[in-house]
C-alpha cells in the first residue's frame, strides 16, 4: 500500500492539513478526535478518486480536495458509530473514543464530524453533489440497520450484497463519481467503478481474522456464512475481473497502474 499511496502523497499530505484544521478547539474530546482522523488510516476512498482523476489527466482542484475531505469525515463518522454497535475498544491499534468516554460521546463525535462534511459539501454549491451524499448517508444507515436487525440470523447472499453496497460501496461510489462531477469525466463510469471497489473492499475486509472474530461475537453473517471460504473468495475474484475490464478503459500510466496494484493488495 505504501508503494501506491507513494503516486498521490503529495495529495494526501494536502488533504490530512485540511482535515487537521478542519477545527481549532481546546477541548479534550475535540483533541483526541482530530488525533484519530489523522491516524493510521490508509485513506483508501480518496486514494481510490484521485489515481482515478489522475490517471485521466485530471489535477486535483480546491473544489475535489473540499469533497475528498467530506467523503473521509463521513466514512469516519461512520466509524465512531459502529464502534458503539460493536461494543470496539480498539481501532487503528489504539483505544477507542467509545472506550474512553462511553457511548454517547463516540456518537455525539461523530455527528460532529458530519456536521462538518456538510459544511463542506455546501461549500462546493452543487446541489446534485449535496443530494448524492444525502443519498448515501441514507443507504448507510439503512445498510447498519438491516445487518443490526439481522443478527444471528441466517441471511441470503442477496441479502448480504445489498447490506454491503449499502453501507461500504456506496460511499465509494459517491466519491469517486463526485470527484468525476467536478473534473467533467464520465460520471456513470466512475460511479460504477467506485461500487465495484467498495463491494471488493468489503468482502476482501469480513475476510480478515480480527472481523470474522469481530463479526462472530456480533452475530453478524457474512458470505462465509452463507457460502464457505472458498466460493467466497471465489466471488471476490469475480468482482475483480469485471474491476479489471473497466480499468482496461483508462488511459496506459503510473495512475492505472497504481489502480491495478490497488485491486491485487485486496
Amino acid at each position: 500500500m505504501d508503494k501506491i499511496r507513494a503516486l498521490v502523497i503529495e495529495e494526501l499530505n494536502e488533504l490530512d492539513n485540511i482535515i487537521f484544521n478542519s477545527f481549532n478547539s481546546n477541548n479534550i474530546i475535540l483533541e483526541d478526535l482530530r488525533k484519530f482522523l489523522i491516524g493510521k488510516s490508509k485513506r483508501v476512498r480518496s486514494v481510490l478518486s484521485i489515481l482515478y482523476l489522475k490517471a485521466n489527466g485530471i489535477d486535483i482542484s480546491d473544489k475535489i480536495y473540499d469533497l475528498l475531505t467530506a467523503g473521509e469525515l463521513i466514512h469516519n463518522a461512520s466509524l465512531l458509530h459502529d464502534d458503539v454497535i460493536d461494543n470496539s475498544e480498539y481501532r487503528r491499534e489504539k483505544e477507542t473514543l467509545y472506550k474512553k468516554y462511553g457511548s454517547k460521546m463516540s456518537v455525539l463525535s461523530g455527528d460532529y464530524l458530519l456536521s462538518l462534511a456538510v459544511k463542506y459539501l455546501i461549500n462546493l454549491n452543487n446541489k446534485d453533489i449535496l443530494n448524492e451524499f444525502i443519498n448515501v448517508t441514507q443507504k448507510m444507515s439503512s445498510a447498519e440497520v438491516k445487518q443490526f436487525l439481522n443478527r444471528n440470523k441466517d441471511i441470503s447472499l442477496d441479502d448480504y450484497l445489498e447490506i454491503i453496497e449499502g453501507k461500504t460501496a456506496s460511499l465509494f461510489s459517491a466519491i469517486i463519481k463526485c470527484s468525476a462531477i467536478l473534473a467533467g469525466l464520465d460520471k456513470s463510469f466512475a460511479e460504477n467503478l467506485g461500487k465495484i471497489f467498495g463491494m471488493i473492499f468489503q468482502i476482501n475486509n469480513d475476510l480478515k481474522p480480527e472481523s470474522m472474530k469481530n463479526d462472530n461475537l456480533n452475530g453478524v453473517r457474512t458470505a462465509k456464512d452463507i457460502l464457505g471460504i472458498e466460493k467466497t473468495l471465489a466471488l471476490k475474484d469475480n468482482y475483480k475481473e469485471e474491476m479489471k475490464e473497466l480499468l482496461a478503459e483508462l488511459p496506459k500510466n503510473r495512475y492505472k497502474q497504481g489502480l491495478e496494484d490497488l485491486i491485487e493488495l485486496l
